[in-house]
């Protein structure tokens, strides 16, 4: 089974991105699947206006029981949220607190995936998927890297440990928000290693055969090379091409 790194994005047909997670949920199920949803939101009113979308997208795609995991600030996720789920999908919202929420059962997840149980995180949801997760910001150094509104809440870029489910520090709604610049300037900080930025409505996966692109958008790659910044395109097809240095 994959990881499927959604870059975040709401579209009629969903179905070859996120449907590919749903896919595999199936298969490990035998038929219809139950499906974790794990979402985040500062009040539980709050994020009960999220729960019908979840269970109506995931519904069509083909989802048995949609299960909603609503947490708060008061309100971590615990093991047992997770029992007898065929898939696990960590939703979008403000990334700081999915974070905080979701770490506590990182152990958890990565049992479960480890035997062969899914993962999808939707934004936030894929933010936090890394060994090391990228919670946001706007600056490095007090320099603008991208827009104040992408720094959910944080005005320096801030990174911290993830879930451990992939090697590599993903960013989001990259050509939508102009985030790229971050994803660059991140490794060129050094902060960082290995990068992803998802488009919108695309997904990254994550699988036994490597790495998969599936969607309407990009998937953008950075790595430090010496002293610049070699940054590539993964699209939907499967193609990859070097975009030169920064």
């Amino acid at each position: 089974m994959s990881i499927h790194l959604l870059g975040g994005g709401w579209a009629d047909d969903e179905s070859r991105w996120t449907g590919r997670f749903v896919d595999e949920a199936r298969e490990r199920a035998g038929g219809p699947p139950t499906i974790a949803v794990v979402l985040w939101a500062e009040t539980e009113a709050e994020g009960a206006s999220w729960h019908d979308d979840y269970r109506d997208e995931l519904g069509k795609l083909g989802a048995g029981e949609v299960r909603i995991v609503q947490l708060t600030a008061e309100r971590t996720l615990l093991p047992t949220d997770l029992g007898g789920a065929d898939g696990i999908f960590v939703g979008g919202g403000l990334t700081p607190g999915y974070h905080a929420a979701v770490m506590p059962a990182a152990d958890t997840i990565r049992g479960l995936v480890s035997t062969g149980v899914p993962y999808a995180g939707f934004s936030a949801g894929a933010m936090i998927a890394g060994d090391v997760a990228l919670l946001g910001g706007w600056r490095i150094g007090g320099v603008p890297v991208t827009q104040q509104a992408s720094g959910e809440g944080l005005d320096e870029v801030a990174l911290d440990a993830g879930l451990g489910l992939v090697d590599l520090v993903v960013d989001v709604h990259v050509a939508q928000y102009g985030n790229l610049g971050r994803v660059v300037a991140i490794a060129s900080a050094g902060l960082a290693d290995r990068l992803v930025g998802i488009d919108e409505n695309t997904s990254l996966i994550v699988g036994p055969g490597g790495l998969e692109v599936a969607g309407d958008g990009n998937v953008w790659t950075a790595a430090l090379d010496g002293d610049r910044v070699s940054v590539g395109v993964l699209a939907a097809s499967g193609g990859a091409s070097e975009a030169g240095g920064a």
